[in-house]
């Protein structure tokens, strides 16, 4: 006959502890996270502003100075790796921060950057990828979208030798004509383009314009001041010494319109 075995109230209740203690715990899910709000971007004025500076100095000048086109050749202004990549970033950071369509004009902006850049740290022989039609495309509408955003420079008259124009005609011959906005470097015609009234400008001397008025004929008049004045850097300071940089650029040269 088989005995009964009795346990312990005292001992069932330890033995109960002890199998409820290794028991696994149960999984505790994690608070859900606060959502990451995206990153404030800039208005289209706030990235114009900064991408323009002051008196031509801004990443935007920079940018374009840097490259080189011409019958369908390109190069790069020289500069140093470490200039070259912080203007690079800049730009970038800037396409990061712009409204999009802006944003996608930098991005084709800073191939240029980044040919240049790549030319900076070579010591040898170099080979770039670069689009000069992408490019000017890109940097001429930046031009014409950010130029009414730019402060506005200070106006310089004519230099004294120039204050007529048949002084200018004696110094520059066939000058000042009016001639097609079209027929001018894009640079110059794309930072003028939210100035013109009929898309014409007074070509003052060869490679430099300023907005034609239809309602001011009298073209001598439009050497008087300096401040809607854009073309080569050059021409710009015989012109109009002491002039602010703000609309110059390098290598720009007379339109097929002109002499």
């Amino acid at each position: 006959m088989k005995k009964a075995i009795s346990i312990p109230a005292l001992s069932l209740l330890l033995l109960t502890g002890c199998a409820a203690a290794d028991a696994e715990p149960e999984a505790v899910a994690p608070p859900p996270s606060a959502p990451v709000s995206p990153a404030a971007q800039d208005t289209e004025e706030q990235a114009c502003t900064r991408l323009m500076g002051t008196d031509g100095s801004g990443p935007l000048y920079e940018s374009i100075r840097l490259v080189r086109i011409s019958d369908g050749t390109f190069g790069f202004q020289p500069s140093t790796p470490e200039k070259t990549e912080k203007l690079h970033q800049t730009v970038l950071a800037a396409a990061d921060a712009a409204p999009e369509d802006l944003g996608a004009l930098l991005t084709d902006l800073s191939s240029g950057t980044a040919g240049a850049l790549q030319v900076a740290e070579s010591s040898e022989g170099w080979s770039v990828y670069f689009s000069p039609e992408g490019w000017s495309a890109a940097a001429g509408q930046l031009l014409s979208r950010c130029a009414p955003y730019e402060p506005a420079a200070a106006s310089v008259p004519a230099g004294a030798d120039l204050g007529s124009p048949d002084a200018v005609g004696a110094r520059f011959p066939g000058y000042p004509l009016v001639v097609d906005a079209s027929s001018i470097d894009y640079r110059a015609g794309a930072w003028l383009a939210g100035k013109l009234a009929d898309g014409r400008v007074v070509a003052l001397a060869p490679g430099l314009y300023a907005p034609y008025d239809p309602a001011v004929p009298d073209l001598g008049s439009y050497y008087a001041g300096s401040g809607e004045v854009s073309g080569d850097s050059a021409v710009k300071q015989t012109v109009f010494p002491g002039s602010s940089a703000a609309g110059a650029f390098t290598g720009v040269t007379a339109g097929t319109h002109e002499p």
